[in-house]
This record gives C-alpha cells, sequence and structure tokens, in this order.
C-alpha cells in the first residue's frame, strides 16, 4: 500500500530512525527528551508536532540514514510514525540500496515489524517471478499479514485441491475476503464450515431500546443501561425514547456476524439501542474486540470502555475499529451502544453492526 509522505514527514522520519535503532551516526545535539517527542508525536498534539518540526529542520541536512535503519526504526512506532519512516526507507533504498545479504536476513527476521518486511519482501522480488514463488512457498504462517496473504493466494492458484490441503490454508488464511473464497472451495467439495463461528463473530444478543438520541447529540451521554454494566447490575428494564423497554434477544444468522437494528427496531430514526453478549473463556487470554459498524458506536468489556466512534454512514468493513482486550477465566460480558441519526437518504438508512474476538492475527480465540 502507497502511503503520502509530505516534506514534514520526511524531515521527522530522516532524523527518528537513527536515533531508535542505534545507528552508529552520532548526533550529539539529540537527548532522550527530544527522542521521546519522535516516539510519541500524534497529528493531534500540536505542540508535539511543532517541537519535532523544530527538531526535524534542525538536522534535515544529513543524508547517510540506510533504508533498513529507518525500517527497523518502524517496530514499536506509532501508525503516523510507521508512515513517515516507510516514505524515509524507500527514499534511502533508491538513493542507496542496501546489500541482498542485508534485506534477506531482515526479511528472515519474524521480530520486525511486519510492513517493515514487506516493504523489503517486494524490493528483493520486484521483477523477479521465480524468487517471489521462491520465498512465499515457506511463508503462509508468515507474521506480516500482506507477506501471508500472497503466500496463500499462490498456493491456492491449483484448481483441484484435497480437501486436507484447503483445510490447512483455511487454517493459515486471515484476510476475510481471503478466507470466504476458501470456505466456498471447501463448500463445493461438500465441507460445510461454519463461517460466523470460524471468524469468531459474536452472534448471541440481548437489546434494550431506544433510546434518544435526536440531534445526533446523545453519544456521550450515559443512560442509565451504561452505569448499570458498569457497576455489573443491568437492570430487566428502562426508560426509553418513548417509554418502558426491555431486552430482547436476538441471534444473528448472518455468516458474517451483522445484527441489524433496523428491522430489530422498526426502522427507528434519532435513536440508540444498547446490546450485550456474554461470552466464556477457559482461561485469562489477551486478544483483541474487531467491530465494523456504519453507525456511531461504544463498547465495553467486563466494564471498561475499549472502543469509542462518533461517526455516521461513512462505510463499514470487518475489522474496522480494533482494540486491544483481556478476558478474564469465566464469563465475560460485552455491551455495545449504536447511535442512529436521523438522515433520509436511502445510503442512510443501514443501522447494523458486526462483532468479533480475535487473536492479533485476527484468528478467531476459543470461546463457549
Amino acid at each position: 500500500m502507497k502511503k503520502n509522505v509530505s516534506g514534514l514527514v520526511f524531515l521527522l522520519a530522516l532524523q527518528f530512525a537513527p536515533l531508535l535503532t542505534g545507528s552508529s551516526i552520532a548526533l550529539a545535539d539529540v537527548n532522550p527528551q527530544q527522542l521521546e517527542i519522535f516516539r510519541k508525536v500524534q497529528p493531534s498534539d500540536e505542540v508535539a508536532v511543532a517541537q519535532a518540526s523544530k527538531l526535524a529542520k534542525e538536522l534535515s541536512t544529513r543524508g547517510d540514514l540506510q533504508s533498513l535503519t529507518a525500517l527497523r526504526a518502524m517496530k514499536g512506532a506509532s501508525s503516523l510514525g510507521k508512515n513517515w519512516l516507510l516514505g524515509l526507507a524507500n527514499a534511502a533504498q533508491n538513493r542507496q540500496a542496501a546489500s541482498k545479504a542485508d534485506l534477506e536476513a531482515f526479511l528472515k527476521d519474524q521480530n520486525q515489524d511486519p510492513e517493515a518486511r514487506y516493504t523489503v519482501f517486494r524490493w528483493l522480488v520486484e521483477g523477479n517471478v521465480e524468487a517471489r514463488k521462491q520465498w512465499l512457498a515457506s511463508m503462509t504462517e508468515d507474521s506480516s499479514p500482506e507477506i501471508r496473504y500472497e503466500a496463500i493466494e499462490l498456493a491456492l492458484e491449483p484448481t483441484d485441491l484435497p480437501e486436507a490441503k484447503l483445510q490447512l490454508f483455511l487454517d493459515s488464511a486471515r484476510q476475510p475476503e481471503q478466507v470466504t473464497a476458501i470456505i466456498q472451495r471447501l463448500d463445493k467439495l461438500g465441507v460445510k464450515v461454519d463461517q460466523a463461528k470460524h471468524f469468531g463473530f459474536l452472534t448471541q444478543w440481548k437489546f434494550v431500546g431506544p433510546f434518544d438520541n435526536v440531534g445526533s447529540n446523545k453519544f456521550d451521554m450515559a443512560y442509565p443501561v451504561e452505569a448499570d454494566f458498569v457497576a455489573g447490575k443491568l437492570a430487566d428494564g428502562y426508560t426509553g425514547k418513548t417509554g418502558a423497554v426491555s431486552w430482547v434477544s436476538e441471534t444473528s444468522s448472518s455468516s458474517e456476524g451483522l445484527v441489524d437494528l433496523a428491522k430489530l427496531f422498526n426502522n427507528e430514526k434519532g435513536c440508540i439501542v444498547y446490546g450485550v453478549a456474554e461470552v466464556n473463556s477457559a482461561k485469562e487470554v489477551a486478544c483483541e474486540l474487531r467491530v465494523g459498524c456504519i453507525n456511531a458506536q461504544k463498547l465495553w468489556v467486563n466494564g471498561e470502555l475499549v472502543i469509542a466512534n462518533e461517526v455516521y454512514h461513512t462505510g463499514m468493513q470487518v475489522d474496522q475499529y480494533i482494540a486491544p482486550i483481556k478476558l478474564k477465566a469465566g464469563v465475560n460480558k460485552i455491551l455495545i451502544k449504536v447511535c442512529q441519526n436521523e438522515q433520509k437518504e436511502a445510503w442512510a438508512q443501514r443501522y447494523i453492526f458486526q462483532a468479533r474476538i480475535c487473536d492479533s492475527t485476527g484468528k478467531a480465540v476459543p470461546l463457549n
């Protein structure tokens, strides 16, 4: 994926990379406090951006940073920092390419940043079909999602793969469209796969609502449901938008775990609905809650707010929002708050979401 790199970004990246990687380049004027500015700077922090910009300009005359130095710095960097460093790495590689041996060593190091490794992979196989095939032949379990995807796509090219092979690739695949394609091939062989379960989608819910959201200004208003959930004592019913409301159960039959709140609540507009799901984990486990939602939403896990996005009808996709969570051994409770606005356009009538629990690679976590 190509990323745009502004002049400021390039200057920041140029100085940030060698500092983080222990480069032999001496930068005597950089102290730990200045280094921390680069590590933590975010677009919303104007003060930090200004400080980083000033420091970058002071160091902007340097041009001897190596591409792999910049790529090593991507590990642990923020998304913004990674964009900057990636642009820097490409520029440095074009200026003075790293040796093939060094690039291969970097690619083989699974501990490096996945996106950085994919960048090196592309450099190594550019214009060389055979080299690409040789590398990908052993990379169906790679830590880089992009490399793993390409390796599985290559392995799936034969149209007569047996069930055992397809099952193996299904277990390795993480990209949703690729998983769906493998499931469809298995289905043609008479093998049925529960796609929702394979992804880890939450399909069993209880909902209560609707609550008022006229004017789309109740996103941060905490209806009693929220306080009760945090306290661990949800009531049987509440006062909703037009009167008393109580919980209703809903099971999604969608292979994508989609829950249609418009259908469940008679296409109510200017409203809020709360939903609760329970999952049982055999042990404490670090994982991720991943949500796709076309409406504004908040999610809590065991009383802790983990996701909040006040956006309406800007699109939706699997794993649109991701939050690291920790499930405890036993029953875990998830609360979702989904807000609908009052837009009347046909494209603004959808009131849906999907949520799943998986590990950091996108593989479903075993739950009861």
